[in-house]
């Protein structure tokens, strides 16, 4: 019987030693990418859909060549510039003009004055650019949620973000079809 006692304490001490090392953690995303559903982890990122198809981007402030996000603050009123790009060439861009540059909710529509509106580009090959515009009809909500007072301007490595969502329709130029953008968001470095 005696012997039995070092052959069960080794074989608790075994046990318990396999079942802690086996427990499910969950796998650090920055070592996993795979934790993202394969997309990138980059700390800077916008989303939408135009009419259920989804355009996006993530990445960090090196990934000036696949696009972007951005905002400045220009003679007090904001500005939001997002843009996706392929093999360095223009695909899509969105550009948003704030009456301000404050948190908020703001509406983009044809009574806005032509200062301030929601515009989106969608680029062909030839780089010429179809136009989307709130002053053509249409209704889009962006609601701004979070601006830091960092920027790249005072702070180049370590930028502040601007966080916000936006959702509506949009008319393209010289069409009666309201487009449906559903979404949107976005994590943007302040500039300025």
């Amino acid at each position: 019987m005696k012997s039995l006692k070092p052959i069960a304490f080794f074989f608790l001490t075994a046990i318990s030693f396999v079942l802690n090392s086996c427990s499910n953690e969950p796998i650090d995303p920055a070592i996993d990418p795979s934790a993202n559903n394969g997309s990138s982890s980059g700390i800077y990122k916008w989303s939408f859909k135009l009419d259920g198809v989804l355009y996006e981007w993530s990445g960090n402030l090196q990934d000036g060549g696949t696009g972007g996000g951005n905002y400045t603050v220009i003679n007090n009123k904001g500005m939001l510039n997002l843009s996706l790009l392929e093999n360095s060439s223009p695909v899509l861009a969105i550009i948003i003009q704030f009456p301000n540059a404050s948190t908020g909710n703001f509406t983009f529509n044809a009574s806005n004055p032509a200062t301030e509106g929601f515009t989106y580009l969608k680029y062909n090959p030839n780089f010429a650019a179809d136009t989307y515009m709130s002053s053509f009809g249409g209704t889009m909500n962006v609601s701004i949620t979070s601006i830091s007072t960092n920027t790249l301007a005072t702070n180049p490595t370590n930028p502040g973000k601007v966080i916000g969502t936006f959702s509506g329709t949009i008319k393209k130029g010289g069409s009666q079809t309201l487009y449906a953008i559903s979404e949107g968001s976005f994590e943007v470095i302040r500039t300025q």
